[in-house]
Order: structure tokens, then sequence, then C-alpha cells
């Protein structure tokens, strides 16, 4: 069930920037309306149909409600993006300008001086973006001399669909093939290649060429650099052009935040709300401090215990939980901790226990259900509707195999337990200030309302979630 922001500002934020405003002279509105006062009844039959943002969100191949393109450039059959035909190509620059057009496999860039009304996630069912001229948006690769598509491909049993992500069975088989030959401590899985990051200073040396250019029939790039691989993946130019901050005709002043009290304006608290831990103590380097952050989702164990998941790193300096500042309505205490999934459990007053529901996210796609990291399929849409941004699209394009640190002397961890993490790329109008106030709310995929975990680290552009396989492991579930 969608809910209407009591800070109307807040969404505002997404129409702020042109190269990313799926709203102004849209047909349909994106956004549904849900009158506050209505959200107790979950049944409205005289209700008007929720707009369809979507359709087939689920994997590659998705349309956006924006997308009026009289093509499909998806075959399902070959599991690839096909090229645009030449009256395909004449229809995009007859609706999106002259500029240039690049298609990387798996999305497509557009320059142009004047973007769309509305803006179009997809094009031909194609992830687009927008861009100004002459900055055109290239997937990111390493640069790294190490591959040679002459020396055997270590694993050459393994294979998996195209355009999807392996099993974990295969990525502990692959990385395993590797282990004679190279010191990983990071695997991403991308549309088209393997990208193998090497561990740096531990004295190894690759030779130029020296490194299987296929591994598990794939493609494959090494990074070998102190800074992680991620770190080199956010185009400065495009994350400008997403950044309300720069653009003044947005006329909406400082970052807005929802800072609305729905516990006492609202029959319910919802995910999404603003929440902040309670100031530091007295007579320590945090005092008068504190940091706010969206709330989650209600868990509930198989016990019987239900709790409220909140952003682990905003409720380091106190365990005291509020909405929606410190000093008003006291609504839970943090009980426990996930420091590897930055998520703490909140147990919540009885007031609060009584007041939060799942069922209304804003204006994201409705919470049903935790997922594992095998049920994210590659090329699957979800959203977000933090405090601080209203409602954002993900598009999950890649997954990451993280080597967990170990102090000096301590045996590795087995690839089995290496932390997963999806690659979403971010499409909406964001920057710093707007992510870290999204942190804790959860990221819930368009098709299923499947949680895949909750929004945490970000450049703006891609954000990376950790996998919940530990969670629903343990017992828990949505209340």
């Amino acid at each position: 069930m969608s809910v209407v922001r009591l800070s109307p500002q807040v969404q505002r934020i997404q129409a702020s920037s042109p190269y990313i405003d799926i709203y102004t002279n849209a047909p349909t509105s994106p956004l549904r309306s849900r009158p506050s006062k209505q959200h107790a009844a979950l049944i409205l039959p005289h209700a008007h149909p929720e707009p369809k943002r979507w359709e087939n969100p689920g994997g590659w191949g998705a349309r956006h409600m924006n997308d009026k393109a009289p093509f499909n450039l998806w075959d399902a059959q070959e599991r690839q993006y096909r090229s645009l035909t030449r009256d395909e190509l004449q229809w995009v620059r007859t609706n999106f300008g002259d500029g240039g057009i690049q298609s990387s496999g798996w999305f497509m860039c557009i320059e142009t001086t004047n973007p769309p009304q509305p803006v179009p996630l997809t094009v031909g069912c194609m992830p687009v973006m927008f861009t100004g001229i002459g900055e055109m948006q290239f997937e990111p690769i390493p640069r790294f001399p190490y591959p040679n598509p002459r020396v055997p491909d270590p694993c050459p049993a393994i294979h998996w669909p195209t355009m999807t992500f392996p099993t974990i069975e295969q990525n502990v088989a692959l990385l395993t093939a590797l282990q004679p030959i190279a010191n990983v401590r990071a695997i991403f899985y991308m549309p088209h290649w393997t990208i193998v990051e090497l561990e740096y200073g531990d004295g190894r040396v690759y030779e130029p060429k020296s490194l299987p250019g296929t591994v598990g029939g794939c493609t494959t790039l090494y990074h070998h650099a102190e800074a992680p691989f991620y770190d080199s993946m956010k185009n400065m130019t495009r994350a400008r052009r997403v950044d309300p901050a720069q653009h003044s005709t947005a006329d909406i002043g400082p970052m807005p935040q929802d800072d609305q009290n729905y516990f006492t304006q609202s029959s319910h608290l919802s995910p999404g709300c603003r929440l902040e831990c309670g100031h530091g103590i007295l007579g320590s380097q945090n005092e008068g401090t504190n940091a706010a952050t969206s709330a989650g989702i209600k868990l509930r164990h198989f016990d019987g215990r239900e709790v409220l998941t909140v952003a682990h790193h905003g409720f380091l300096i106190s365990k005291e939980v509020y909405h929606p500042y410190a000093g008003e309505d006291k609504i839970g205490d943090v009980i426990d901790t996930r420091p590897e999934l930055d998520i703490a459990l909140v147990k919540l007053t009885s007031a609060a226990a009584g007041k939060f529901t799942n069922t209304c996210y804003f204006q994201a796609e409705t919470p049903r259900i935790l997922l594992e990291g095998s049920q994210i399929k590659q090329g699957s849409w979800s959203e977000v509707d933090g405090m601080s941004s209203g409602l954002v699209s993900l598009l999950t394009y890649g997954k990451v195999y993280l080597k967990p640190e170990r102090p000096a002397g301590h045996p590795e961890i087995e690839f089995r337990r290496w932390e997963a993490r999806s690659v979403d790329a971010i499409f909406g109008a964001v920057n710093n200030t707007i992510c870290e106030g999204m942190c804790g709310a959860p990221i819930v995929r368009c098709e299923t309302g499947g949680v895949g975990g909750f929004f945490h680290l970000s450049d703006g552009l891609n954000c990376f979630t950790a996998h919940l396989d530990d969670l629903v492991a343990e017992g828990w579930q949505l209340a």
C-alpha cells in the first residue's frame, strides 16, 4: 500500500534534476495517492487502481511506465539486448535529440542538452541514462594488463547463463580454481564479464598477461590497487547531473527531510520514517551529537519475538531510538546488532509496536518477504523510499563477494562464508547528504515485494547492499 508523505517537499527532490526527472509532464503520475487518514484501512474497495510503474520488473527486459518506444530491444531467447535498427535509431533521435548514443550491452546512454519530460528509465525495455553532450557514461572496467586469452580457463566445466549470477556453489568452485594462481580479495559478477580484485600489498607480483582472460567461461578482468574497485565506479560528471543541489531551479533550499511525526499525526509508523538516536553521553566527545536515518522493517522471529531493523551505524552513539527527533517520541531501544549487515535490531515500545506496520511504505513497493541473495535476479528493479529522498529506483546489475577481514595469524574464512552484496545502479536525484538519510530503508523488489537488503553503502550512483541470508537462517521473517 502506498502512502503520501506529510512532507511533500521531500518527494519534490526527485523532480529537481532534469536528467532523472520521471515526473514532469508525465501522462500518468508515477506517484500513488492515498490519503494518510485511510492508511489504517488496508482494503479500500472504491479506491482507483494505483499506477503501474513497471512491466516485468523481475529481470532484464523490464519496461518503465514512461518508456513509449514502439520496440523491445531485449531478446529473451538469446538473453541479450540487440542493437537498434536504423528505424529504431531514427525514433530515438527524433524523440531524444541528436547527441551521442552508446550501449554497453546492458544499458543505453543518451547525450542531450534537452532531456525528455518525463524521463523514461528504459528505452525499448533497455535501462537508459541521459546525460549532457560530451558526458557519455561508460561502464567502469579495470585497466590492469594481467588477462591473457591464451592462458587456459582454470575451471572450464563451470558455466552459468549469460546475464545472470552464478550460484553460491559455482562461485566457490571458481574461487577455488583461482586460489593457486591469484590471491583474491573480492570478485564482481557483472552482466558481461567478471572482475577479480587482487589482494594488494601481499608481496605477490603478477606479470602482464599472466592470468587467465576467461574464467568459468566468462571474460575476466583484474583490479590490483590499494583502493577497492568500487571506488573507481563513480562517475563525477554523472553524479553532478543527478545532484539536486547542483540545480538552482529546484527551489528546494537546503536538502529537506521528512521530519513529520507519524506517531502522533498518523494512524501508523512505517518503513522510511525518520529516526534519530539519542544524544551522546554527557561529558563524552559525542555529547550533544546524534544521527538521523530511515526506519527499516518489523521482523518476527519463529519464537514470537518482534523487532524493528535500523541502520547499525546510525545508533553507535546511543541505543535509544526516537521518531522523528531525539527528545520527541522514543519508540524503542537497540537490543542486538549485525554490524556486517549494517543492521541493528530494536525492541519497540508497546505503543510503537502497535503502530508500526510493514503494509505501508510511502511510495515504494510494499515489503512482503525477506529474500536470500540467491533470489535476487540480475536485471531486476527495486525501490527505496527514504526520509531524505522520496521514491528512488534501483537496478541490480552486479554481485560482489568480499573476503572478510581477519586478524593477522588467524585462518582465512572459507569461500562459502565470504560477504555477498548486490551492486545496484541508482536511478534518482541523490547526493551524499540524501544517501546518508536513506540508510536503513528497505530495498524492495518491484515484482515480488521481496526485501533483498537495506540501503547502506553508496557513492550516489551505485549502492552496495549486504544479503540477508543470515537473518533468514536465524528464523526472522516479516512481521
